[in-house]
């Protein structure tokens, strides 16, 4: 079994050593052959990792077999993250082994893991996407800014409708409202959508 370990603490004032241990004496126990190692000093809330997406395309290579990590915030602090790797991962053929909860991704009780790990990967995205509808929505009705212009409320969508359909400008709108042009090239698109 050719076995790679992926390694990250998130400062310089951590150690690795701790993990190499563990690693070494699981690989050394099951008889594995290790051909590699990705180690980083990063955060695992950052989702721009050099060495974990240098593994993510060495799996896709099929370079190995499987990834041995000590624990699962090692892939990442989010569980979207941890979810993406290891279905990258299984994409790719390569399996799964985590040292300090005892998963391992090409057994059925490690394959079960994975799934309750991605249903509650989904419920944190509809969760996270809820509250940015509800954030969205609340400057929304402020009149509040989002990006890089305002928010429009309802309100001053209907009116767009209204005064184009009374034949005035795109241009004579976004004075009339103090809104910009694509704003209302926007909404009327939208519209447009719904009637069709």
């Amino acid at each position: 079994m050719r076995v790679v370990k992926y390694q990250r603490v998130s400062t310089s004032q951590q150690e690795l050593e701790n993990q190499t241990n563990a690693l070494d004496k699981q690989i050394e126990l099951l008889g594995w052959t290790l051909v590699g190692e990705y180690k980083e000093v990063i955060s695992g809330i950052k989702d721009n990792r050099p060495q974990l997406q240098q593994m993510l395309e060495d799996a896709r290579l099929r370079k190995f077999d499987r990834v041995i990590v000590f624990s699962l915030d090692r892939l990442g602090r989010k569980i979207v993250q941890v979810v993406n790797t290891i279905h990258a991962l299984e994409e790719s053929g390569v399996h799964i082994f985590v040292v300090k909860q005892s998963i391992d991704s090409s057994t059925q009780s490690g394959k079960i893991f994975a799934q309750f790990i991605n249903i509650f990967s989904e419920l944190e995205r509809d969760m996270m996407i809820s509250r940015q509808k509800e954030a969205i929505d609340r400057i929304r009705s402020k009149g509040g800014k989002w990006g890089k212009g305002k928010l429009i409320s309802q309100e001053q969508r209907d009116r767009i409708v209204s005064l184009r359909t009374e034949g005035l400008s795109y241009r004579g709108i976004c004075k009339e409202l103090d809104i910009s042009l694509g704003s209302v090239q926007h909404t009327l698109k939208m519209k447009d959508r719904m009637s069709a």
